[in-house]
C-alpha cells in the first residue's frame, strides 16, 4: 500500500474517533513535511518503512532542519501512533517504530522576566488610554486574560462569551487538553476588564460576537494571530528574553506560587493532570521563591 493512501485512511479514522481539531491539524502538518522527505528518499510503500528509516528521518530533522529535541520527539510520537495503527490494521507485519527511544530534552519551561511583563502591561495600558482603538483595547484585555487565567492558546482561540459567567466569576472550558469539560475561577479584576471589552465590541458591532477575542471583521482571532501579536510586541518593546503566548501560562503558575498558593491549589488552577508536573515549577522558580521566603521567614520572630 502507498504510504499516502495509508495516511488518508489513518486520518479519516482518527477524525471519526473524535480526535481534537488541534491534533488533526498537527497530523496534517507533520504528514506534509514527512512526505516531502519520503519523496527525496524515494520511499513510497508502507513495507519500506523500518526503524532505520525513522532514525534517519529523526537525524534529518535534528541536523538539517535544526529541530529541537522536543519537536523531534513530538514527530516520533505521531509516527508511533501511525505505526501501531498500520500494524493493528494488519497493513504491516511489524511496528516500524519498535525500540526507537525518544531524545533526551530539557523540559524546563520558558520564563518571562517580571520587568518584561510589567513593561508590556504598562505599554498596552497607555496605548489603550491614548489611542482607544479596537486593537489597543483587545490586546490589553487579551494579555491580562492570559496572565490572569493561565489558559492554553488553543483554549483561548476557541473561547466564546457563553463560556464565561461574569456574574458567577467562572470560565467553562469544553475542549481542554484532557478532552474533559473543566472550569476555572475568574477574578473580579479580570471580570471587570472583560465586561469593559464586551461593552466596547457590542457598541462597535451592534451586537456581541460569539468569540471573546475577534478581529475587526468579527471573525475569531486565531492562534497564529495571537502568536503574531506577541512577536510584534516583543520586537516593539525590545524584549530580549523569552516572551510568547505560551509563556503567559508559566507566568500565571509562577505568580500563584509566589503569592502563596500551595501545590494542590496550583495543580487545580493550572489543571495539571499530575501534581508532579506542578511540583517541577517549584524548582524552576526556586531563586524567585527565595524572596517570598525572606518576606515570610518562619524564624523571624523566633530568634
Amino acid at each position: 500500500m502507498l504510504i499516502e493512501m495509508a495516511q488518508k485512511e489513518f486520518y479519516s479514522e482518527k477524525k471519526f474517533e473524535g480526535l481534537t481539531k488541534n491534533s488533526l491539524e498537527c497530523y496534517e502538518i507533520f504528514f506534509k513535511s514527512w512526505n516531502e522527505w519520503l519523496v527525496e528518499e524515494k520511499i513510497e510503500h508502507v513495507d519500506e518503512l523500518s526503524p532505520r528509516v525513522v532514525k534517519k528521518y529523526m537525524a534529518y530533522c535534528l541536523d538539517e532542519r535544526n529541530n529541537k529535541p522536543t519537536s523531534v520527539n513530538s514527530k516520533l510520537k505521531m509516527l508511533r501512533t501511525f505505526a501501531r495503527w498500520l500494524h493493528s490494521e494488519k497493513i504491516t507485519k511489524e511496528v516500524f517504530t519498535e525500540n526507537i527511544k525518544t531524545m533526551r530534552q530539557d523540559v524546563e519551561p520558558k520564563m518571562v522576566r517580571d520587568e518584561d511583563i510589567q513593561h508590556a502591561i504598562h505599554h498596552l495600558r497607555r496605548a489603550k488610554r491614548r489611542e482607544n482603538t479596537f486593537e489597543s483595547r483587545r490586546n490589553y484585555t487579551m494579555l491580562l486574560f492570559m496572565i490572569g487565567t493561565g489558559m492554553r492558546l488553543s483554549e483561548i482561540e476557541q473561547l466564546d462569551w457563553n463560556d464565561i459567567d461574569l456574574n458567577g466569576y467562572l470560565i467553562t472550558i469544553g475542549k481542554s487538553k484532557s478532552r474533559k469539560t473543566q472550569s476555572i475561577p475568574l477574578s473580579e479584576t479580570l471580570a471587570k476588564e472583560l465586561l469593559d471589552w464586551r461593552y466596547y465590541i457590542e457598541n462597535k458591532f451592534g451586537e456581541v460576537p460569539t468569540p471573546v477575542f475577534v478581529t475587526k471583521t468579527k471573525t475569531r482571532l486565531t492562534k497564529n494571530g495571537i502568536q503574531l501579536f506577541f512577536k510584534r510586541l516583543k520586537k516593539n518593546l525590545g524584549i530580549q528574553g523569552d516572551f510568547s503566548a505560551h509563556c503567559m501560562r508559566n507566568v500565571y503558575i509562577k505568580n500563584l506560587l509566589k503569592n502563596g498558593a500551595n501545590l494542590r491549589e496550583v495543580q487545580l488552577l493550572a489543571r495539571h493532570s499530575k501534581i508532579e508536573v506542578t511540583r517541577q515549577y517549584v524548582g524552576y522558580f526556586a531563586h524567585e521563591l527565595k524572596d517570598a521566603l525572606e518576606r515570610h521567614n518562619p524564624l523571624r520572630d523566633l530568634l
